[in-house]
């Protein structure tokens, strides 16, 4: 009886923590089913890791971990063929292109990874860190060190480098 008590207090806490992450993955979302899904999808990976789901705090990071991971995925590169594209401008022409890829080679292995994992990958520098194993305080050194040294050789070209701090 005992037993049979308290598994229902805590198929009721689960119930209540389950609507509160729906609620909260209903937020980041504004959709009622990709939330139900999210919130189910931060629920399976405690559950999985921890062999159980008892704390609210771990499960709204799971959900937000889960849908940032989700938007990251969303994203959609289209490439269409060269046969399409138009002329290269003057400043799209191949030694540009080589400059890049030799600038790029001059960086060092830290600046480098930590500029394309920002640039092209789209990670804040936390996110960074915690991939590369390093504070955020050094990979924000070793973006600023790359985007200096782009500057430097492509001037005004690379306007979009300039000052971006994530």
């Amino acid at each position: 009886m005992k037993n049979d008590k308290q598994s229902q207090q805590s198929a009721a806490a689960d119930r209540e923590l389950l609507r509160a992450a729906t609620g909260f993955a209903r937020s980041l979302t504004r959709n009622p089913d990709d939330a139900e899904d999210l919130a189910q999808l931060g629920w399976m990976k405690l559950l999985k890791k921890y062999g159980r789901v008892d704390n609210k705090n771990l499960l709204f990071v799971a959900i937000r971990n889960s849908h940032y991971d989700q938007l990251r995925r969303a994203r959609v590169v289209s490439f269409s063929p060269l046969e399409n594209a138009p002329e290269p401008s003057r400043s799209e022409t191949p030694g540009n292109a080589l400059d890049l890829e030799l600038t790029l080679s001059s960086l060092s292995q830290a600046e480098r990874e930590a500029l394309q994992l920002n640039v092209m990958e789209g990670f804040t520098a936390v996110e960074i860190g915690k991939k590369l194993g390093m504070p955020r305080g050094t990979v924000l050194s070793h973006m600023s060190r790359a985007r200096s040294k782009l500057r430097k050789v492509f001037g005004q070209e690379l306007g979009y480098l300039k000052g971006q701090v994530a």
